[in-house]
């Protein structure tokens, strides 16, 4: 009898054993890091920078591991770092796309495998391809930043325009907003309209080009600051600072500097510390199995002489 009673507790306690063992099993562990990639276009002028500086910053804060690779303008580089990413498993990809139709085809890869894509600042071609898009309207900003050039003016002029790499959201949302701006104004002219990939030192180099040739120009609007600050040196250089103005977008620190000093006329800010920290909370709910709104906008603002003192730093 001892026997039996000592079998049917042996039994009873690998029972035991057995069940604690399966309930383990399929509790999924929801303590784990959340990891991210954070692929961006590119580190070559300060707002990328700032991007960069601001994500991380706001992954630490999260408790997000965070990995950023660059890809420098090649959308071929950023394919292969959004597969990279995907074979990591992380719990989600931020992605500030070199082109807005070239990256398209690797979003969906991404998505098909069940890692999210976060669009970062600049849309793809079709959003509805990607799980969220965190940034600004591009087109808004482009339409505030020409139509205070057009005021500015008195309604009549001639504009320079600098953009940046076609093909990218940011260049496409942005002449967007120029050209809804120029439909109500239609007695200021584009003169000059010209690509300078986001530098200083192509603008620098269209802005003396257009200079040169003797055609009047009112104003140079740019869509980024690096440009905008390559614009004022150009103009700085030939003792027109008092003729021509400059219109940027990113208030960058030394785009801020050059507000207060009366260099440049406004740069449109995009609120790039407030994009970053959207995109990693987006990051956290993923790891939290919560859905994701389509999009998440932050407010763009105009810094001019009247505001500057508050983003000085």
């Amino acid at each position: 009898m001892k026997k039996v009673f000592a079998i049917l507790l042996a039994l009873v306690m690998v029972l035991a054993i057995v069940g604690c063992s399966s309930e383990k099993e399929e509790t999924p562990d929801n303590g784990a890091q959340p990891t991210a990639y954070f692929c961006i276009s590119h580190m070559s002028n300060a707002w990328a920078v700032n991007a960069s500086e601001t994500m991380e910053a706001a992954a630490k804060e999260a408790g997000v591991a965070l990995t950023v690779v660059s890809a420098d303008q090649d959308i071929n580089k950023q394919v292969s770092q959004i597969e990279m990413a995907v074979n990591a498993k992380v719990t989600a990809i931020i992605i500030e796309p070199v082109s807005a139709e070239g990256v398209l085809a690797a979003v969906e890869a991404a998505e098909a495998a069940g890692i999210p894509c976060i669009i970062f600042n600049q849309n793809i071609s079709d959003p509805s391809k990607a799980t969220s898009f965190v940034g600004v309207s591009n087109a808004d900003m482009g339409y505030m930043e020409m139509k205070r050039a057009c005021e500015d003016m008195g309604g009549k002029g001639n504009v320079a325009i600098l953009l940046g790499p076609r093909g990218s959201e940011g260049q496409l949302g942005r002449s967007e907003g120029y050209t809804k701006a120029l439909a109500e104004y239609p007695d200021v002219k584009v003169v000059f309209e010209e690509e300078a990939a986001w530098t200083t030192e192509d603008a620098l180099k269209l802005a003396e080009n257009w200079l040169s040739t003797g055609t009047e120009i009112n104003a140079f609007v740019c869509q980024n600051d690096n440009m905008a600050l390559g614009a004022i040196k150009a103009v700085e250089d030939i003792g027109k600072q008092g003729e021509i103005k400059a219109y940027g977008v990113d208030a960058v620190d030394d785009a801020v500097k050059a507000i207060k000093e009366g260099r440049l006329a406004i740069s449109v800010d995009q609120a790039t510390g407030a994009q970053s920290k959207a995109a990693i909370d987006c990051v956290v709910k993923l790891s939290k199995g919560e859905k994701l709104d389509a999009q998440y906008l932050v407010e763009a603002v105009i810094i001019d002489s009247t505001n500057v003192d508050q983003y000085l730093k």
